[in-house]
């Protein structure tokens, strides 16, 4: 007895000594240890990065490639609708109505861009991320994707699109390009933009954090200066990423947390009558401008607030989508004369169409 009991406190003593051995190891590892060797830029592989730090500090001698990336992506989302599914519960009649719909009502999913680009976009049978159209266009566009967002997340390597807005947003261009839903299959999404999170979730000031790369100079690195965007911010980005397999469950439940948060006001009410009637709604196009209706100028606050959208992820693609996956090129009437005269256009002539009326 007197010698089992001793082995038990040896052993004890030995894992004791052998974890704070690891855990040292870790913090003093010399810059030269934990710094990775110079890998291919992917989306999303700032992100993975700081979740794979997270975890151990001691470098992990292996790349972080496309397939693991996307690997790590499906643990991170499956964890993240398993803890949303944890804290809502129990789920009323209705949010479980709503969640029951959304699964039987595919989101569109609509890439926006500017007309003086979609000439290139038909000559190259698809849409690339600014990298890709760096390497290989002879005139890149002129994108809106933000340097600060690919310090974040790897943004230059993603073509992106939105989940829910029947007709996309329109500040990213005046053309509206609908996706099949299997693309879905190739892309993850968050709840929002890169310069939204930075600036409303992480209370940073995203605009001048941008203005300083557009400057041509780095972030500071110092994690007090608030120009500066680290593991810590990556590391949250992190847990609002969703891969494809979970977007109706992630756009339920943001859905679910609006209504459970709207106010007794008249606003609150009538955005509470709009969910009503979304769960009644067949159609589905009629649906999704119930949950997120378009916007409207010169609306007063209160008109405004009851017209909160029930959610939105943004999609973010690797690379490249191919015209495979686009099912409608939509352009003002003007446009559409001037597209139908374009050798580009002539293979894909019966998916360009006029946009729907009184849509910008």
């Amino acid at each position: 007895m007197c010698d089992r009991r001793g082995f038990v406190i040896l052993l004890a003593l030995f894992c004791c000594s052998y974890g704070q051995r690891i855990a040292v190891a870790q913090q003093t590892a010399t810059p030269k240890t934990v710094v990775a060797s110079q890998e291919k830029p992917l989306a999303g592989y700032p992100v993975a990065a700081a979740r794979r730090r997270a975890i151990a500090t001691a470098p992990f001698h292996r790349p972080l490639d496309e397939d693991t990336i996307k690997k790590w992506m499906d643990i991170s989302s499956q964890c993240t609708i398993a803890e949303f599914e944890l804290f809502l519960a129990p789920l009323s009649p209705q949010e479980a109505k709503l969640l029951a719909k959304i699964e039987n009502m595919p989101p569109p999913i609509v890439n926006r861009l500017y007309f003086e680009h979609l000439r290139s976009v038909l000559k190259n049978g698809g849409l690339y991320s600014l990298t890709l159209e760096e390497k290989t266009l002879d005139e890149p566009f002129q994108h809106t994707t933000p340097a600060m967002e690919n310090e974040l997340f790897g943004a230059f390597e993603c073509v992106f699109a939105s989940v829910g807005p029947p007709n996309g947003s329109p500040r990213y261009g005046d053309v509206i390009i609908r996706m099949k839903d299997t693309v879905r299959e190739t892309g993850w999404a968050t709840p929002f933009s890169g310069m939204h999170f930075i600036y409303s979730i992480r209370h940073q000031p995203a605009r001048k954090m941008q203005d300083l790369l557009a400057s041509g100079k780095p972030l500071p690195t110092a994690r007090t200066n608030p120009l500066s965007l680290g593991f810590d911010d990556r590391l949250s980005y992190s847990h609002y990423i969703v891969t494809e397999q979970y977007w109706h469950k992630a756009l339920a439940y943001q859905a679910i947390l609006v209504l459970r948060n709207l106010d007794n006001s008249k606003s609150g009410d009538l955005a509470r009558q709009r969910f009503e009637a979304m769960l009644v709604e067949q159609n589905a196009e009629k649906f999704w401008a119930l949950f997120i209706p378009a916007r409207e100028k010169g609306l007063s606050a209160e008109a405004e607030a009851a017209r909160v959208p029930f959610g939105y992820l943004e999609a973010k693609f690797p690379s490249k989508l191919s015209m495979d996956f686009v099912t409608s090129i939509e352009v003002s009437p003007e446009q559409l004369a001037e597209v139908r005269t374009w050798p580009e256009a002539k293979p894909y002539l019966s998916r360009i169409r006029v946009k729907p009326k009184g849509v910008d």
